[in-house]
This record gives structure tokens, C-alpha cells and sequence, in this order.
């Protein structure tokens, strides 16, 4: 940034260098021309005076030094002239100064002169006798001017680039040294330029903000280990008890202590228990699935039927209701969102399962699908035992069971409301949970309707 700087200071000052010295030069080329006419001028008007007195052999004598004098007859026909023969010079009646002279009785003009091959000031004067005289000089110009003194102009030149170039450095060295010595982590507004205050006023915010962020970056780094490590030991916890009791039917078993008559209902025990094993890690693997999906969601979406996801699902547990001697319906709108059908079906199952798990005989479980303003709304409700209030902020959380002990009766990992939240999650929905112990339980999941 210091050397870009420093280019565009010197530019700068190259340019209003040129710029003024443009300016001086048109200024004193223009004053050089007016001197140079009044000058002619009072000479012409001196020698016309002359002539006027003493006749046109007063000519002849006259020192023009670096000038030049002509007399013009009032037909054009040169009569004298101080550097060139007469006889050889073309009639100057077309010439500008003759002409105003003739007419006004005095004229002046700039021209290149053919015979003299410079470009000269003429001043005319009319005589008395209708004759014209004419003084005549080179013009003298700044660029001549200059051009006498070229070696001097060069130096300065070149001196005035120089400078540029050091004063143009140093500025940029002045300039930016309050901005190097600033520091972006602990940026300070009182020792740099006001321009620059509403940038570090941002900065200063922004890592404000950067910091919060990292503080909150680190709490939830916190939570996801705290709960990495609850979930291990959770789940250590949970596959320990059926490892357990399988180990010891078996060993059990293989030792001999079991009668012949007994080793059916030890074999069955050890088959509910590893049924109960697989449910578990199915579970876990279909939890940690959704949380890998939620960070990463390359699986495809589409048009989802909500009416008819929900229909399956029915048929699906249709048996395992009959069996607890439930109600089990689904009615309501043809709803379609955009979503991941079998994580979609997934979460619709497992509430369906835990509203047949836990009701009573005769109970029922009841599916509305409908629309609201913004959203696709799918509610599963029932009349079963219901959830405490103290415990309702938490059966989402994993392993967590309102009651371990019919949890375990029925079958339950802990990990099912936990899929449903994950999915949801996943799909940017969110969860309405009302319920009330000892009278049921309704739950709605509002998904977002697409555009």
C-alpha cells in the first residue's frame, strides 16, 4: 500500500507540476506578445514621426539593431527595406498591418515571414503622404526563451522529479505509519485519522463480535463434548444390562445348571434380550445417521405426500395396535412438502409407536394431516398415560425415559424422540408437544411449505 502511495503522491505532483507550469508559461507568452507589440508601437509611431519631418532619407540612417523597418508605397510597392533589396520583394498590399494601417491609420499582425523564415511582429504607421511604414522584430516567446536556456531548464526539471519522488516517499512514510502501527486485534481510534475512525469503529465491532462468537463456539464445544460423553457412557450403559443378561443365560447354560425343561424359557429370555440389543443399535445407528445428514444433507429431497406417508405408517403398526386392542385412524388434507421420505416416514413411526406403546386398552391414537398459513402441520394425538409436566422439556434428549420401568416392559431404547427431533431438525421443522399426565398426549410437527 506505501509504494502505491507513494506512485500516485508523486503522480500528483508531477501533475500540478506540468499543470502550473503550463499556466506560467501561457501567462508569460502572452505578456511577452504584448511587450512586444507596445514596443513596435512606440518605435513605429517615433520613426513615423520622422519621416514625417525630415522625409524618407532619414531611413537610411536609422539603426534598427535586431528590428526590421519597411516603407510601403500606398499602392504595396516596397520602397526601403532595412534588410532585403526592395526590387526583389513582393507588393505588400494584401498584408494584414498594411491594410488596417491604410484604413485606420495604424495596424499590427504576427506571421511567418517566407523571406526572412521567422516568425515576426509587424507594426505599421500611415504617413502623412499616404505612405506606410512598418517596424518589424522576431517575436520573442517563452519556448525561445527556454530554448536559450535549455541546460538550466533541464536541471530543473529534473531536480523538481526528484523531489517529487522524496517528498512523495516521505509523505507516504507520514501517511502510513499510523496505520502499520496499528493493531488489528486491539485497534485504538484516538491516534489515526478521523477518516479512518468509522473503519476502525467497525473493526473494533467486528471483533467484538468474532470474540463473542469464539466464546460461543467454545460453549457449545463444551456442550457437544459433554454430551459425547454422556452419550458414551449412556450407551455403554444401555448395551451393558442385555450383554449382561445374555452372558449369564449363557453361562448359565454352558455350565449345566439348567433342566432340560428350562432351557426353552432361558433361550427365550436371551432372544428377547439380544432383540432388545438390535433395537438399540439400530437405533443409535439411525440417531447418529440423521446427525451426520444434518450437518451434511446431500441425500435427494422431493415431493413428499404427507397424507400418504402417514397412511403407511398406519398400516405399518395397524397389527401392533390391534393388539393392544387401540383405535388407530388417519384423515385429513393432501399436503406435500419437499423432504427425505424415509427420514420423514421415520419420525411420523416412531410417535405413532410410542402413542400405541404407551395407552391403555381401548384407547386411541388419532393422525390429522392439514395446512396452516406457512406450514404442513402433522398431528398425532392420544388418550394414553401422558407426560409429566417436569418431564416434557426433556424426552427429547437421548436415553431419557419419563418411566424406565415400563419403558423397559414395552421395549423402549430412549432413543426415539430423539430420531424425531434430529429429523425435524433436518428438515427445518419444529415441534409442538401438549400433554397432560393420565390423559394423553398431542403432539404437532409444523413443516415449512415449499415456495
Amino acid at each position: 500500500m506505501r509504494t502505491e502511495l507513494t506512485k500516485r503522491i508523486f503522480f500528483a505532483c508531477i501533475t500540478v507540476f506540468l499543470l502550473t507550469s503550463s499556466l506560467i508559461l501561457y501567462v508569460m507568452n502572452s505578456y511577452l506578445m504584448q511587450r512586444n507589440i507596445a514596443e513596435l508601437k512606440d518605435r513605429a509611431v517615433l520613426l513615423a514621426s520622422a519621416v514625417n519631418q525630415y522625409g524618407e532619407t532619414f531611413l537610411s540612417s536609422v539603426k534598427t539593431g535586431n528590428g526590421r523597418l519597411t516603407l510601403i508605397a500606398a499602392d504595396g510597392t516596397v520602397l526601403f527595406d532595412s534588410q532585403l533589396n526592395p526590387a526583389h520583394m513582393e507588393n505588400h498590399s494584401q498584408r494584414e498591418e498594411f491594410q488596417e494601417a491604410v484604413k485606420l491609420g495604424e495596424g499590427d499582425s504576427e506571421r511567418y515571414s517566407d523571406s526572412l523564415f521567422k516568425k515576426t511582429v509587424n507594426y505599421a504607421v500611415r504617413l502623412d503622404n499616404h505612405q506606410v511604414i512598418r517596424v518589424s522584430m522576431n517575436q520573442d516567446t517563452v519556448f525561445r526563451l527556454i530554448i536559450s536556456v535549455l541546460s538550466p531548464v533541464i536541471f530543473i526539471v529534473l531536480l523538481m522529479i526528484f523531489l517529487s519522488v522524496v517528498l512523495a516517499a516521505q509523505s507516504s512514510r507520514k501517511i502510513m505509519k499510523p496505520i502499520n502501527l496499528l493493531d488489528p486485534e486491539n485497534p485504538d481510534d484516538r491516534n489515526i485519522y478521523d477518516e479512518m475512525k468509522p473503519f476502525i469503529r467497525r473493526l473494533i465491532a467486528q471483533n467484538q463480535q468474532i470474540q463473542h462468537q469464539m466464546q460461543q463456539l467454545q460453549t457449545e464445544h463444551r456442550k457437544q463434548d459433554d454430551m459425547r460423553r454422556e452419550f458414551t457412557a449412556n450407551v455403554s450403559h444401555e448395551l451393558k444390562t442385555p450383554l449382561t443378561s445374555i452372558s449369564g443365560f449363557a453361562e448359565i447354560i454352558r455350565d449345566g445348571y439348567v433342566q432340560q425343561k428350562d432351557i426353552s424359557h432361558f433361550a427365550d429370555n436371551i432372544y428377547r434380550e439380544a432383540q432388545r440389543l438390535m433395537t438399540l443399535v439400530n437405533d443409535i445407528l439411525k440417531l447418529s445417521r440423521l446427525e451426520t445428514e444434518v450437518i451434511d444433507t446431500q441425500e435427494p429431497r422431493t415431493s413428499v405426500n404427507l397424507l400418504t406417508l402417514c397412511q403407511n405408517v398406519r398400516e405399518r403398526l395397524s397389527i401392533h395396535a390391534e393388539k393392544n386392542h387401540l383405535s388407530f385412524s388417519c384423515q385429513g388434507e393432501t399436503v406435500s412438502i419437499t423432504g427425505i421420505p424415509r427420514v420423514l416416514e421415520e419420525i411420523v413411526y416412531n410417535l405413532c409407536d410410542n402413542a400405541i406403546k404407551y395407552n391403555h386398552p381401548g384407547g386411541f391414537v388419532h393422525i390429522n394431516i392439514f395446512q396452516s398459513e406457512h406450514h404442513a402441520v402433522v398431528q398425532i394425538q392420544d388418550n394414553g398415560i401422558g407426560i409429566p409436566q417436569q418431564d416434557q422439556e426433556r424426552i427429547f434428549e437421548r436415553f431419557y425415559r419419563v418411566n424406565k420401568s415400563h419403558s423397559k416392559e414395552v421395549g423402549g431404547t430412549g432413543l426415539g424422540l430423539s430420531i424425531v427431533k434430529h429429523g425435524m431438525a433436518l428438515h427445518y421443522g419444529q415441534i409442538q408437544l401438549e400433554s397432560e399426565e393420565g390423559k394423553g398426549t398431542c403432539i404437532k410437527l409444523f413443516f415449512p411449505l415449499p415456495n
